[in-house]
């Protein structure tokens, strides 16, 4: 199905924030488009270390004697530094460490392009063999453009080769000659085509993203990606012997409004009830919608009574929340039942989750719009009717 214009213009503008910079993208998108870069930084530094290296010979052939050995030198260690950052980037797990990597890619190739016409003595006319050097700056952009990265980031990368550039010009003394105006058009419409596809790799690897990652009603975590982070996140709180708790959200008699309002209704009511919980809590903490009406909410570093308190402000302000109906300007008033539980040792998610179940269907036989929490050992007389029917 294609996007009507309108609709379409108003997707661009919600990600051009995620766009511009890496500051914008959630912790789990910085993981993934960290690994993305992994790989592709990876391959660009050893492509371009065996090319490097390959081209040694020509330059012992056809460079000036005293020349060529230096350049060459030049080219071994440029070839082994690129090698040497492709094993270090490999071993990155961080998207700072891959935006590190990116910089020192791009300042080694400058360096070594600088190092080159050093050697020939910033010449004025290139020409025969030594016309290739002219071609680095241009390559050093055109190969950015296998990279997924921000604006920001990539106005960064292509500035370190624009700076570079201009300096050998400024000594070689040809800076404003006609030739050399019309190779800086040339490059500046290639850096806009460079920009233009990353921008567009940076796009659909995040459209991708939140296609796979999030539920596409709400637009918070779907069940998938929430217990994958959420397993993430107890490991680290377990590491850092940090508390864990878990809150379980059902609403109440959802059908009902579905059954009176219609299902339009019931998206809007989930999606004005994920929205507002997702605007009130921690950005360490980890939201999402579990199935149907429920949905849950992890804390990493918040213990039983925390929990038991932020549970309690959240029915508390869910009673206020005035919800639209689509029908003219009525609006409606729901509630919510919450189920609680918190790690202790030796839990994993899933027993916690169970826990926080077994607390929700407590919440639903005691008259719903209440919080419970149950502890490890807990039993709950529920539990054995519930059995007892199956």
């Amino acid at each position: 199905m294609h996007e009507a214009p309108g609709q379409l213009l108003k997707t661009i503008k919600l990600y051009i924030p995620d766009l511009w910079s890496a500051k914008a993208h959630s912790a789990s998108f910085r993981e993934t488009r960290s690994g993305y870069l992994r790989s592709r930084i990876t391959m660009l530094a050893c492509v371009w270390g065996v090319l490097v290296i390959a081209w040694i010979p020509f330059d012992l052939l056809f460079l000036p004697s005293g020349h060529g050995e230096a350049i060459a030198l030049s080219r071994a260690l440029l070839g082994a530094f690129l090698f040497a950052l492709a094993r270090a980037n490999h071993q990155q797990t961080s998207l700072r460490h891959a935006q590190l990597c990116m910089s020192l890619l791009v300042i080694g190739l400058n360096l070594f392009y600088l190092h080159a016409v050093w050697q020939l003595d910033f010449p004025l006319v290139y020409s025969g063999f030594i016309y290739g050097y002219t071609l680095l700056p241009i390559i050093h952009v055109a190969v950015l453009t296998i990279l997924p990265v921000t604006l920001k980031e990539s106005l960064g990368l292509l500035a370190i080769t624009a700076a570079t550039q201009l300096y050998v010009d400024q000594q070689a003394g040809r800076i404003f000659t006609p030739e050399n105006l019309a190779d800086y058009w040339l490059q500046n419409v290639l850096a806009l085509m460079v920009l233009w596809s990353q921008l567009s790799k940076l796009y659909m690897l995040m459209r991708l993203y939140r296609q796979a990652t999030l539920d596409p009603l709400t637009g918070v975590y779907n069940r998938r990606m929430l217990l994958q982070q959420a397993q993430k996140s107890l490991q680290l709180c377990d590491i850092k012997k940090q508390p864990f708790s878990v809150l379980i959200f059902d609403i109440d008699k959802f059908k009902r409004i579905n059954d009176t309002w219609g299902h339009s209704t019931g998206d809007k009511v989930l999606r004005g009830f994920a929205t507002f919980l997702q605007g009130n809590i921690r950005k360490s903490d980890l939201f999402g919608r579990y199935g149907g009406e429920e949905f849950v909410l992890f804390l990493p570093n918040c213990n039983a009574d925390n929990a038991q308190q932020i549970a309690d402000r959240m029915l508390s302000a869910i009673r206020q929340l005035d919800l639209p109906t689509g029908y003219d300007q009525s609006t409606l008033h729901i509630t919510t039942s919450i189920g609680i539980a918190s790690y202790t040792n030796g839990d994993t998610l899933s027993s916690m989750m169970e826990r926080a179940d077994r607390a929700l269907y407590e919440c639903k036989d005691s008259g719903r719009d209440c919080a419970r929490y149950h502890s490890v050992g807990y039993r709950y007389a529920g539990d054995e009717r519930r059995k007892a029917v199956a």
